[in-house]
């Protein structure tokens, strides 16, 4: 009786014809779809949300690598989508877990950002003084008053929904109605 069943890597989550036994990409044994579910099927996490910390929102495939590190360190975590749209997703995970899957994205992003180890970590980075002339800034300037650096542009924001150009600060769409997360814009 011929096999009809689906194959997918373990490693890459990519789908093979079924009697494929390697992964032409990752060179890895292939398991069934099931197998590949229940190997890979992350430590439950059903705690509330807003007891949970949000870690990472980014495009579906990292978000998909950072989950499979998540996995691999039996770090419980939750994904979900944050826009449909642009297929982004954020991933949250207990207080307690946040510094070791802290970590976890860091290597993530090194992996996934090809000369990322020379940049500064933004809790590194000094955001009170100007980066062009070294003027103290106010936390809601948002160009220097010392030297005119347009630190935060004023025109040109969208709408993640609908693409409608939006004023800064709104936090509701004029267009669609939309809420506006500016720390996701």
């Amino acid at each position: 009786m011929v096999n009809l069943n689906p194959v997918v890597c373990p490693k890459c989550k990519v789908g093979f014809a079924p009697g494929t036994v390697l992964c032409p990409i990752c060179n890895v044994r292939l398991v069934s779809g099931s197998e590949s579910r229940e190997a890979l099927a992350p430590p439950a996490l059903t705690d509330d949300s807003s007891s949970l910390e949000e870690l990472r929102t980014a495009s579906s495939d990292w978000i998909r690598h950072l989950q499979d590190k998540l996995t691999q360190a039996g770090i419980p975590h939750r994904t979900e989508l944050s826009d449909r749209r642009d297929m982004i997703f954020s991933v949250y995970v207990r207080p307690e877990d946040l510094p070791r899957a802290g970590n976890i994205d860091r290597e993530v992003f090194a992996s996934e950002v090809p000369g990322s180890k020379e940049m500064p970590l933004v809790e590194d980075v000094d955001f009170s003084s100007c980066p062009g002339c070294g003027n103290r800034l106010g936390d809601r300037d948002r160009e220097c008053s010392g030297c005119g650096l347009v630190l935060f542009p004023t025109e040109g924001w969208r709408c993640r929904n609908c693409n409608g150009t939006v004023e800064v600060d709104v936090d509701v769409c004029p267009h669609c109605g939309a809420n506006i997360y500016w720390s996701k814009v």
